[in-house]
């Protein structure tokens, strides 16, 4: 499917694993949603001084972490995995 039908596809689903650096914690994030979703979910943690890069399975299955916390929130799906600092 090309990137544009990806995009005007209303039902399509992304999933990635995100590392993600605040102030005061580093987490792991495991999300599925749109793709603009998505974007707008990393840009929004970048605006907020977030360090985002994107991971792997197996870097999310051995990250060590304090809380473990599921979030669904208007079509995008989350599983956070996070490390306070």
């Amino acid at each position: 499917m090309s990137e544009e039908n990806v995009m005007n596809n209303e039902h399509h689903v992304q999933h990635m694993f995100l590392h993600v650096e605040s102030s005061d914690a580093v987490c792991m994030l495991n999300i599925a949603g749109h793709p603009y979703r998505l974007r707008e979910l990393v840009f929004m943690m970048i605006e907020n001084g977030c360090r985002v890069a994107i991971s792997s399975a197996d870097a999310y299955k051995t990250f060590d972490f304090d809380k473990e916390t599921v979030e669904v929130y208007d079509f995008l799906t989350s599983i956070i995995k996070a490390k306070f600092v």
